[in-house]
């Protein structure tokens, strides 16, 4: 009888939310519930139960993952004006201290080294706990925005963020959600205004990533713990996910959260990015998805374990962290019960200066010295001595990010070790040409869903044109079964946009994308280009207007009102448009030189 009752019990794992109890029998964690709320991570370090564990965990990277951008640590940075010169953009980006402040400039120098101009911003926020480096933030009213330069561990020294060595982005790049709800645990978002934040940006004051983002809401456990704080500790706690107690599955899409990366990180249909708790699978919130590797590619793939190469000098990674450990033996020996925190104690993590003997002791739980087929005497003489990582785990450089490298996640018996078949694996008839990275087992029979399909093929056939059959035949089935989601209206604007004789029918799908609450930037642009390539320039220019008002630091919108003015003869008004979007984009040299061709031709 207790045999069956095991069995049973077993069967439930497949449902979200399980964690194992002291005795091994999976129970439910009950504030994965969405009707709990969240309390902030102040209560947790003020009670006398976790004081000491939180006090610890703000030095951890984690803890320090954002904060105020002019800390003393930060002014350190800078302590006199730095430059950096980008020949290939012929700009030059500053950083300095004035005051309590830290601030950072992008200019352009004519030949007779006169200033074309420079834009000037005081930096906000710092994000990033050192392990790479840090970037950092700045506000413009309630919007949020990336500063060209970050600060690189290695070398400790600045250059360019990712990004911006090929691109004149400037202190044009919002920080969407996206970023921001991995780098800080309660982010206020606007609704339908991305990168877009209330005021002030984040609940209950939090800079950094608080408990809630690896235990779930705290509400339910402060109001148990205050009514019988006294309770029987021999029991599993459900009121508060403890990632240690999850099944690894579980367990581990906390951490894939914002630890995996792919070449599409989707959204499920009606989800945001602040909809994940931990204690429920990551895929129920957000798909991940990757091309697969073919057969004829294997040669290059144990080279590189680099495929296939995006254009430009990123390249996307086979896999990554987690993934990585799942194609290793050590993880399929252990029959998935390897996991993240098996090697990573996110309250008390390695140091620089402990994490070779804190990372082989984590390896010695399974294996003995013994099993090492180096003789000590060599391993002693390596150096850093006895360094199980360091043999079986290579580290890379960081794909599109300077002066950065990080440790390879799979674990090999020895460098250049062959990957294992399950790499090349194929993706199935539901999805063709791209693979998901975390769909749960018990999930594989069900069919992903169309909408998150569309996205991801328009995501990846950026890379893969190979792809854009697949992502047409996606939108065929979608304009037959949700004819009227933003989402697929907008797809069929676009698609429609490319052709001559199109523009009518562009304008009609996005003008009921606009109307069905599908808000985004983009979809004012495309609109307003459907019009304006239609001969309807009013129109165009009160869609463009409107999608200012909505997006103020939107360049490519307020460059379409002072185009509209133009071919509407308001010369004037388009004059005053073009100095409006100069004052707020001085490094946008296409609307310098346009404005000075009108004001030679004005009356």
């Amino acid at each position: 009888m207790m045999r069956s009752k095991v069995g049973a019990a077993a069967l439930l794992l497949l449902v979200s939310g399980f964690a194992w109890s002291q005795e091994g029998i999976p129970v439910r964690c009950r504030n994965t519930n969405p009707g709990v709320g969240y309390v902030g991570s102040t209560l947790c370090a003020g009670s006398a139960c976790h004081e000491d564990i939180c006090r610890g965990y703000a030095q951890t990277p984690m803890g320090r993952s954002m904060a105020p951008a002019n800390l003393p640590s930060e002014l350190e940075k800078a302590p006199k004006r730095i430059t950096i010169f980008n020949p290939k953009l012929n700009r030059y980006f500053e950083v300095f201290r004035q005051g309590s402040d830290i601030y950072q400039s992008e200019y352009e120098l004519d030949k007779s080294g006169q200033a074309v101009f420079k834009s000037t911003h005081r930096l906000d926020y710092v994000v990033g706990a050192g392990l790479t480096g840090y970037t950092y933030l700045f506000r413009r009213g309630q919007w949020f925005f990336e500063a060209p330069l970050s600060y690189y561990s290695e070398g400790k020294q600045w250059d360019l963020s990712p990004g911006y060595v090929g691109k004149d982005i400037g202190f044009t790049r919002p920080v969407n959600l996206a970023c921001l709800a991995c780098h800080n645990g309660q982010p206020e978002p606007v609704a339908r205004r991305d990168g877009m934040y209330k005021e002030p940006p984040f609940r209950f004051g939090e800079d950094a990533i608080g408990c809630e983002c690896c235990h779930g809401p705290g509400e339910l456990h402060v109001r148990e713990m205050m009514e019988n704080p006294r309770r029987n500790s021999s029991q599993a706690d459900t009121s508060i996910v403890n990632p240690a107690r999850l099944t690894p599955r579980l367990a581990d899409d906390v951490c894939m959260n914002c630890h995996q990366g792919a070449e599409a990180r989707i959204l499920q249909p009606g989800k945001s990015y602040l909809d994940f708790r931990p204690g429920t699978h990551l895929y129920e919130t957000l798909a991940m998805f990757k091309r697969p590797v073919k057969e004829e590619q294997r040669a290059e793939a144990d080279r590189l374990e680099t495929l296939p190469p995006v254009r430009g000098s990123m390249e996307t990674p086979l896999w990554w962290k987690n993934s990585s450990l799942q194609i290793s033996k050590c993880y399929q020996a252990s029959n998935g019960r390897l996991t993240c925190i098996t090697c990573h104690a996110i309250h008390h993590p390695a140091t620089p200066e402990n994490q070779v003997a804190y990372f082989r002791a984590k390896c010695m739980t399974c294996h003995a010295d013994g099993d090492c087929k180096l003789p000590v005497e060599e391993r002693m003489n390596q150096q850093p001595a006895n360094d199980c990582v360091g043999c079986h785990m290579e580290k890379r450089a960081v794909a599109g990010i300077a002066h950065s490298s990080d440790t390879k996640h799979r674990i090999v018996r020895r460098a250049g070790q062959p990957l294992p078949d399950i790499v090349f694996r194929q993706p199935t008839s539901d999805m063709p040409g791209l693979l998901c990275l975390n769909k749960p087992e018990e999930n594989a029979q069900n069919p992903v869903p169309p909408l998150t399909k569309l996205i991801a093929y328009l995501e990846v056939m950026k890379r893969e044109p190979s792809l854009h059959d697949n992502y047409l035949d996606v939108l065929e089935q979608l304009s037959k079964s949700a004819p009227e989601d933003p989402v697929v209206l907008v797809c069929l604007g676009m698609r429609y946009l490319l052709e001559e004789k199109g523009y009518p029918r562009a304008a009609d799908y996005l003008s009921r994308a606009l109307e069905r609450g599908g808000e985004e930037p983009t979809t004012f642009l495309y609109l307003g280009q459907a019009l304006s390539r239609n001969g309807q320039d009013v129109e165009a220019l009160g869609v463009f207007e409107r999608g200012v008002s909505a997006y103020p630091y939107d360049l490519p919108l307020r460059a379409g009102v002072a185009m509209e003015y133009l071919r509407l003869h308001d010369t004037q008004r388009a004059l005053e448009a073009m100095r409006r979007h100069l004052e707020l984009f001085p490094e946008d040299a296409l609307m310098r030189d346009m404005m000075k061709k009108v004001e030679g031709h004005a009356p």
